[in-house]
């Protein structure tokens, strides 16, 4: 049995005062508990309002509102689906930033290293300045285009939440002065490539960001073409 317009709309409307407001979700959402009550319905000669509560009950603990202050943070929170599904994409972003810093880390430590030409180093400290500014325009434009979107999205919320940290790692960083200052051929490799991985983790995760408006601008227009 087919539910009607007006019954997916009292679903998702139920959804939005439970808090799911991330039509990403939401329209997935949707669909898995119309389709628990389409099925219960064609199955048993049980009123909707009946199946639409006992659904929503075993729901109940899916749309619970949750956090997690080690992936995402002590002020983030949204339903427990959302979290979830966060929490997971964040560890294996985390597992990415690790690898790639740990490549470029080793790489760049490896130039610095065996370099004494204050060339290559300004080279190098002119190309990770203007890879940063790049972050930062790339960055800022993003969160105003999603801030603006009427469309919400679970990305997109926690790039907002999360990428204003971009614009706090130049002073780490010390971008715009000299990136390399504690990094040259008199230090240990060791020195160096413990700096040198921390310095590319914080551009990997800067990146790594952008992905988060990526994706909701991939959601973003899928939605528009629907």
């Amino acid at each position: 049995m087919k539910l009607t317009t007006e019954q997916i709309a009292q679903i998702e409307e139920t959804l939005v005062l439970n808090g799911l407001v991330y039509q990403d979700v939401k329209l997935e959402i949707i669909d898995h508990i119309a389709s628990e009550i389409e099925e219960i319905m064609s199955q048993e000669e049980i009123s909707f309002d009946i199946v639409f509560k006992s659904v929503f009950e075993k729901w109940k603990s899916a749309l619970e509102i949750s956090s997690s202050s080690n992936w995402l943070g002590a002020f983030f929170k949204a339903p427990r689906f959302v979290v979830d599904r966060l929490v997971t994409y964040s560890k294996r972003e985390a597992l990415y930033v690790f690898f790639l810093a740990l490549v470029f880390g080793s790489l760049l430590a490896f130039i610095v290293s065996n370099t004494f030409q204050k060339e290559t180093f300004k080279a190098i400290s002119l190309a990770l300045q203007v890879t940063y500014t790049i972050l930062i325009l790339c960055t800022s434009i993003s969160m105003i285009f999603i801030w603006r979107s009427s469309i919400k999205t679970m990305y997109g919320r926690l790039f907002l939440f999360r990428g204003w940290l971009v614009f706090l790692f130049c002073v780490p960083l010390n971008i715009y002065n000299n990136p390399l200052k504690h990094f040259d051929a008199t230090n240990s490799f060791l020195l160096n490539l413990v700096g040198c991985i921390l310095l590319c983790s914080l551009f990997i995760y800067s990146f790594f960001q952008l992905m988060l408006a990526s994706e909701h601008f991939k959601i973003e227009k899928k939605l528009k073409l629907v």
